[in-house]
């Protein structure tokens, strides 16, 4: 087998996604269920990896931001319907 391919080819530099800003707002739109089906299928697969990959080796630790990034998405969603339900409660 000969690999024909140049370095120059792979001149990507990865970058490094817990340096990246946490986006929470890309989940928004899901609602709860969505939400939490999603978190099972990625930490299923977050385990899975970490039987492949080391520990804070790129595809774990990018699997790892976005499932931080969905429960922040999650807990806002909650955070603002129970809102709502305590002033109505209190009033």
């Amino acid at each position: 087998m000969n690999d024909t391919q140049t370095a120059t080819e792979y001149n990507a530099v990865p970058h490094d996604p817990v340096m990246a800003a946490p986006d929470p707002a890309m989940f928004e739109p899901m609602n709860r269920d969505e939400n939490h089906i999603l978190t099972a299928h990625l930490s299923s697969g977050w385990c899975k990896q970490s039987v492949v990959y080391p520990k804070l080796s790129e595809p774990w630790r990018e699997t790892a931001v976005i499932l931080d990034d969905l429960t922040a998405a999650w807990r806002a969603n909650f955070n603002a319907e129970h809102r709502g339900s305590e002033i109505e409660a209190g009033a």
